[in-house]
């Protein structure tokens, strides 16, 4: 009963000496040491480090850097891109030669040649190189002995087993990538 009196006569004093209620409120609110009067909904007083991070922030560096690996790795030409064991380049690798040309001068990425499995062809990889080379000079692509280089590719390919595996568990399962059909009496029994 005694703190309702005294906060009644305060507030009283305050409304009667022309005092806004903000202020009011602000140093009753650092007097006690917490939010005096703070109502749902009411603007925060505390330190700025205590407010939670806006949606997304937390996560959007990590995003950043997905996008700038997979947009690194469109500079890769892969092994599968040339003919056999050969530095001639396919159909599909001509395509994305063009492309790799458009975008080049706009990025600071290297341009990748995989080299062969375990490094077992060192000459292959280089005469793989100077093909990408060769064909971007013609492009009029002018620094692109720097830019190509004979390195592992960023992500890692699947075994034939592993490729075998997943096409047929995408193409068995109706699309759900596996997970409807392994359970349930869908290929090859109730899991596998």
């Amino acid at each position: 009963m005694k703190h309702t009196i005294l906060f009644l006569t305060i507030l009283g004093a305050a409304a009667f000496s022309g005092c806004c209620w903000d202020e009011f409120d602000r140093q009753a609110s650092s007097h006690r040491g917490g939010h005096f009067g703070k109502a749902y909904g009411a603007p925060p007083h505390g330190p700025a480090f205590d407010r939670p991070f806006p949606i997304g922030q937390s996560t959007d560096s990590f995003w950043e850097t997905q996008q700038t690996n997979a947009e690194a790795a469109d500079f890769t030409f892969y092994d599968q891109e040339f003919r056999g064991d050969t530095a001639e380049l396919g159909p599909g690798a001509k395509k994305h030669l063009e492309s790799v040309a458009l975008r080049l001068e706009h990025v600071p990425f290297p341009i990748v040649v995989e080299e062969s499995r375990h490094n077992a062809r060192p000459q292959l990889d280089e005469a793989r190189r100077r093909t990408i080379v060769m064909h971007l000079n013609r492009m009029g692509i002018t620094n692109a002995d720097e830019r190509v280089v004979v390195a592992n590719a960023f992500a890692e390919g699947f075994t034939a087993i592993e490729a075998e595996d997943s096409y047929y568990s995408g193409i068995l399962s109706g699309g759900f990538g596996g997970g409807a059909g392994r359970r349930f009496g869908g290929t090859g029994g109730m899991y596998r």
